[in-house]
Formats: structure tokens, C-alpha cells, sequence
């Protein structure tokens, strides 16, 4: 679809893509992982990464205060600043008058 309507395709990113049980950290695949690199892979497009499915990221968008503005070392922000960086890096590929850098 944005193909046709010649819409630049950054990349894709996987949302919700793994849970940590809050007990005892085991990985739980509640809706199954990896389709999202599939996707991309498909459509040749680049995977930007993979966002778990995380109440504390839930709470933190609700209330105004996402695990973003924690910085870039919080274990919670490090998959959105990741993310982040290669779409910046993605961006600077598609238009090279205007860069975004990502610190």
C-alpha cells in the first residue's frame, strides 16, 4: 500500500514483540515473535527493532511520563533509543538535507 501511494518506508518495528514474566523473568511469547523481520524481510525493508510488551512502558505513556524521558542508559528507554538510531540512520539514507541525530 505505501508503495503505491509512494510513501517513503523507513523500516518496521515490532510492537509488543516478547513479555517477561514480572516473577520470574522467563520469556513468554504471548503473540508470537518475529513477524515484524519477516515483514520487512519480504518487502525488503529494514527491521528496526522489537518493543516488549512491558506494563511499566504502558504506565509510563499513560501517565505522561514514557521511558524515554528516563535517558538513554534506563533498561525500560533502551529499546525505543535503539530504535530511534536506526530510523535515524534510515532517514539520512531517504534525505540528506535534513539529518536526525540521536545522542
Amino acid at each position: 500500500m505505501f508503495r503505491q501511494v509512494k510513501v517513503d518506508v523507513f523500516g518496521v518495528v515490532e510492537n509488543m514483540g516478547i513479555f517477561h514474566c514480572p516473577h520470574c523473568q522467563h520469556e513468554i511469547d504471548i503473540f508470537s515473535q518475529g513477524g515484524a523481520e519477516r515483514m520487512a524481510r519480504q518487502f525488503s525493508v529494514p527491521f528496526l527493532g522489537s518493543v516488549e510488551l512491558n506494563p511499566e512502558i504502558r504506565r509510563g505513556g499513560d501517565s505522561g511520563k514514557p521511558p524515554a524521558l528516563a535517558g538513554v542508559n534506563s533498561e525500560l528507554a533502551k529499546t525505543f533509543y535503539e530504535v530511534a538510531k536506526k530510523l535515524a540512520e534510515e532517514s539520512a539514507k531517504h534525505n540528506t538535507e535534513s539529518v536526525i541525530q540521536i545522542t
